[in-house]
């Protein structure tokens, strides 16, 4: 799994298109001021792409306005590093989990906790949330997975397997929970009544945290720490495609040729990792960031890569214009609006940069520049 725990110090949101030629200031919509001393370690955004919910190593949370740029409320009540954020589709509450063991509800408004739930003994290391903001999935390093009632607080079950849980999501019909772990398996949890539906087959025993439905539930992609990365079929468990993080996707084979792929051995810190997927609303083509290179495109039935987005703006470059260049910009997390129409990233961790780090909005456009034009 890529702890959210690498990701940004300075949070801006910049608003810029995916695919195209290039774009300039005018795309620039916002850019959040660092408060300084602190990591941004999760983050998310809401349904309409208009605030931004970020936790920082340090327990602060805060949501931010994507227009103005300016924090819109601060949140206090994590006393140590936040592990999962969420935005809930009332508009009014946020949730947040962290290295305390606690998980909050907030009044995203008032700033009040509504709710407070303790995981116990085990810290959390992923929170997924149902798309109507009824119930939360918490998954910590001792295997364990609680499902919370928001309205309440109240613990629905527990679900066991024993080890970590690097990575949960929901599908968008919230019948299925998707739990990736530290062997690489993943897990289909049916929710209606907390049974595994599906075990999808482990490849090379590394740690699953990227788990991505299609908007229509029947399609899920993963990808792990070492860069093999997956679609399924979510009604019987069956591979579709596998794909991989390449490090240069000019020479790699297209589509792949072995499921175990050139991402693994990039790096002894896993910089070649898969940290997020995305399946495109039509379900066709697969979203990809790679915390060492440009994010790319998947076709998701075959595998074939597709091409790479182009990612501009940068407030701090002279001519405002910054482009994700291969080893440059390292994606630590990301997480999509239910539409796939915004996305919010953060950067990693830069050796030869530490203090260059910042959670960028971009809108999210499904078109990807063709390997042979690069």
């Amino acid at each position: 799994m890529f702890s959210l725990r690498q990701a940004a110090l300075l949070v801006c949101a910049l608003l810029a298109a995916l695919g195209g030629p290039g774009w300039g200031e005018e795309n620039k919509i916002a850019e959040f001021k660092q408060r300084g001393g602190s990591l941004i370690s999760a983050a998310a955004i809401s349904n309409d792409g208009k605030l931004v919910l970020t936790g920082e190593d340090n327990g602060f949370v805060t949501l931010w306005s994507v227009a103005s740029g300016k924090a819109v409320q601060n949140y206090v009540g994590q006393t140590r590093g936040v592990a999962g954020a969420a935005l809930l589709p009332d508009g009014k509450r946020g949730v947040t989990c962290g290295d305390d063991n606690l998980v909050i509800v907030w009044d995203l408004g008032t700033g009040k906790r509504l709710e407070e739930m303790h995981t116990g003994d085990s810290i959390p290391l992923a929170m997924s949330c149902t798309q109507d903001g009824a119930l939360a999935a918490v998954g910590c390093e001792d295997g364990r997975i609680m499902i919370w009632r928001l309205a309440d607080g109240g613990l629905v079950t527990t679900l066991r397997r024993g080890l970590p849980v690097c990575g949960l999501v929901y599908s968008p019909d919230s019948k299925v929970l998707a739990a990736g772990y530290s062997d690489g398996e993943v897990v289909l949890w049916k929710t209606s009544d907390w049974t595994e539906e599906h075990t999808l087959a482990s490849v090379d025993g590394a740690s699953v945290g990227a788990l991505g439905f299609s908007t229509d539930s029947r399609v899920l992609a993963t990808g792990d720490q070492n860069g093999a990365g997956f679609v399924w079929n979510v009604a019987d468990g069956t591979q579709i495609s596998h794909f991989a993080g390449y490090e240069n996707p000019e020479v790699a084979p297209s589509p792949p040729v072995s499921p175990v792929f050139a991402g693994s051995t990039v790096t002894p810190d896993n910089r070649g990792a898969i940290v997020y997927v995305c399946l495109s609303p039509d379900g066709s083509s697969v979203f990809a960031a790679i915390q060492d290179s440009t994010p790319r495109f998947w076709d998701a039935k075959t595998g074939r890569l597709l091409g790479t987005a182009e990612w501009y703006v940068d407030p701090h470059s002279e001519d405002d214009r910054f482009y994700f260049p291969r080893y440059g910009y390292p994606i630590a997390a990301a997480a999509v609006t239910p539409r796939r129409d915004f996305i919010v990233t953060l950067r990693g961790n830069m050796d030869d940069n530490p203090d260059d780090h910042r959670a960028l909005v971009w809108r999210m456009v499904f078109e990807p520049k063709a390997p042979e034009q690069q």
